[in-house]
């Protein structure tokens, strides 16, 4: 009896497992991609909680799909007639989710320092998704999906291997320039329901408020990899923080100011937001909405 149970128990999870590792990885993609960004809005009773938690889903994001690549190339090798169409084509998918979301590329700056490691992982498991496409060939029916989606793959995990090298220490400070924003800054919808009077204060001390944390967040942030400010920086930024209204602004310029550091050090934002990284996004969506 036990020993039947224990062979059928092999079959099921030979005829589910890759199916089961592919909804855990899609699973943890989407947890990551809602609840990441809640590292930096934390309360102080459940802070730890949640970074225990984002810390524990972030290293089984990597895990669940790599790992689920291995038992599709396993299962390649070992009965290529049996590998569906539909399972070589999850390689390349779970390939999108080794790019990992946009909302968190590394957990702590020293998961910055091993870009190496994870760009030989990125030839890597692209190596095990075109061994596993090449095997497939030509009974494969899927082919041009396939193709689409493994560029996808593709681009998004050279973007977060690119994220990872420039949050670096070594390179933390390549291309970055004080930003020099104008005084023209967007007031949300919901606050222009306010009556005139009020709304033109408000206006005024939010500007001033955006305009001061942008227009200085190119020096600061270079004092992370470079020596002390300048007397003349140092200047510039005091009297610029003096024109602020009341200390509570002042203390909303530099939330506003850690809040951009996050997301220059921990998500995809310095690769996604410049001119070349939106052509490659708009590559992947396309690559995307053609498969």
């Amino acid at each position: 009896m036990s020993s039947f149970v224990i062979e059928e128990t092999k079959k099921l999870w030979a005829t589910w497992n890759i199916r089961v590792f592919v909804i855990v990885s899609l699973s943890v993609q989407v947890f990551l991609i809602l609840f990441a960004p809640y590292r930096k809005r934390r309360g102080k009773i459940y802070g730890k909680c949640v970074d225990l938690l984002i810390w524990s889903i972030y290293l089984l994001a990597d895990w669940v799909a790599g790992f689920s690549i291995g038992l599709i190339v396993s299962k390649q090798i070992k009965s290529p007639t049996e590998s569906s169409d539909i399972q070589v084509f999850w390689a390349p998918f779970l390939l999108l989710h080794l790019g990992g979301p946009d909302t968190i590329t590394s957990f702590a700056l020293e998961d910055n320092e091993f870009w190496v490691r994870h760009l030989l992982g990125l030839l890597l498991q692209v190596g095990s998704t075109a061994y596993v496409f090449i095997k497939s060939l030509p009974e494969n029916k899927l082919w041009l999906p396939t193709i689409l989606v493994t560029v996808a793959g593709i681009i998004k995990y050279a973007e977060r291997n690119r994220a990872f090298y420039l949050a670096s220490f070594d390179h933390l400070g390549d291309g970055w320039a004080p930003s020099e924003w104008g005084d023209e800054l967007p007031i949300p919808v919901e606050l222009q329901k306010m009556d005139a009077k009020t709304m033109e204060k408000f206006e005024k001390s939010l500007k001033s408020i955006l305009w001061t944390a942008v227009h200085h967040f190119g020096t600061i942030k270079m004092t992370l990899v470079g020596p002390f400010l300048s007397p003349d920086q140092c200047s510039d930024i005091r009297e610029t923080f003096l024109q602020l209204e009341n200390s509570s602004h002042v203390l909303q310029a530099m939330e506003i100011e850690v809040s951009l550091l996050y997301e220059v050090l921990h998500t995809k934002l310095p690769v996604v937001g410049c001119t070349i990284g939106y052509i490659f996004r708009f590559i992947t969506i396309c690559c995307i909405l053609g498969a």
